[in-house]
């Protein structure tokens, strides 16, 4: 006699999951001279415990193996290419690979060539967005910072904040770490900073997804460091790895301008012209006071006594008061 299925609400539960459809993953990989590297990071996508993904690659005009070794894996790993016809840089070339990537996927991952996946990268995103999986949603996780051969350095700190006022100052989703929903993906591209604001070397794509999504849906922050993330002399934008490079790090970045943190009235701005429509008022307010805040002084005082805007640390935030003050923003 056939055992009824209704009295195993166990089995049922396994034979559902069994015949649900695995979500489609899309992998945007920006390359660029990546000879050194890509061999280690497309052997980290082979060992993926999540194998239902597409590499979707944008070259940007490398003059090295990169290409010759990404075709020659091939045969292991479902590749396509983006037409690539002039050089972008880094945030345009991924914002290229959001745009020309359609939107049969589930989610797109951003990646970059000289890390390396945990083999559970893929299906820990995966898992943490399913129940988003129709929303606007990114996910991001920890880090684990890595030396040339991938030897352990340091793991990245934990982000206290995932808010608003804290995306408009600083950015928590490093770029190899984040996994966007279709709706998100949808959304950003929809509403794309101009590409005059993409050529700015303070602009970066990451920084941008997680302000929208962190306005508009939902971000989801992994704890487990599913990257190792290399240090290296070529990284595009590479991390301190302790206190004294961490305060000379600060210290150049001050005297040249050279950090992100000198761009913020401008991508406030540009957050603004896309998404005006969509904000509240409270919002509006706080972006006006950035954008404004560069002409007037009074505005910087704010800024700096009475806003809501924070950064993960407290030394962080003492010295983006200071930054406002003097109008450095």
């Amino acid at each position: 006699m056939d055992s009824d299925l209704s009295t195993q609400p166990e089995l049922v539960v396994q034979l559902a999951k069994t015949i649900e459809p695995k979500s489609k993953v899309a992998i945007l990989l920006a390359t660029y001279n990546g000879s050194k590297y890509i061999r280690e990071f497309l052997d980290s996508l082979l060992a993926q415990t999540y194998t239902d993904f597409k590499l979707m690659v944008r070259d940007d005009g490398s003059t090295d193996e990169t290409l010759e070794i990404i075709h020659s894996y091939a045969h292991k790993i479902k590749i396509a290419f983006i037409e690539a016809n002039v050089r972008l840089g880094p945030a345009n070339s991924f914002f290229e690979l959001l745009m020309h990537t359609d939107n049969n996927f589930d989610f797109y991952f951003f990646a970059d060539q000289d890390d390396y996946w945990q083999n559970s990268k893929i299906e820990r995103a995966v898992d943490k967005l399913s129940a988003k999986k129709e929303q606007i949603a990114l996910y991001c996780s920890r880090l684990e910072y890595v030396d040339d051969n991938l030897a352990h350095i340091k793991y990245s700190r934990i982000p206290k904040a995932i808010a608003f006022e804290n995306a408009l100052v600083e950015n928590i989703a490093i770029g190899c770490t984040v996994a966007l929903t279709q709706s998100a993906r949808q959304l950003i591209i929809e509403n794309p900073p101009c590409p005059v604001i993409m050529q700015n070397w303070w602009f970066y794509h990451d920084w941008w997804a997680y302000i929208v999504i962190v306005t508009f849906g939902t971000v989801i922050y992994d704890a487990f460091p599913s990257i190792k993330y290399r240090q290296h002399d070529n990284n595009s934008l590479g991390a301190a790895t302790n206190i004294f490079q961490d305060l000379y790090r600060r210290i150049k970045r001050f005297i040249k301008n050279d950090s992100g943190i000198f761009g913020l009235a401008t991508q406030a701005k540009e957050f603004k012209r896309c998404f005006s429509w969509m904000l509240k008022d409270n919002q509006l307010d706080l972006l006006e006071n950035i954008i404004d805040g560069k002409d007037n002084i009074i505005k910087r005082f704010k800024l700096a006594f009475a806003s809501r805007l924070i950064r993960q640390r407290y030394f962080d935030t003492f010295i983006l008061r200071a930054l406002f003050l003097i109008g450095r923003f």
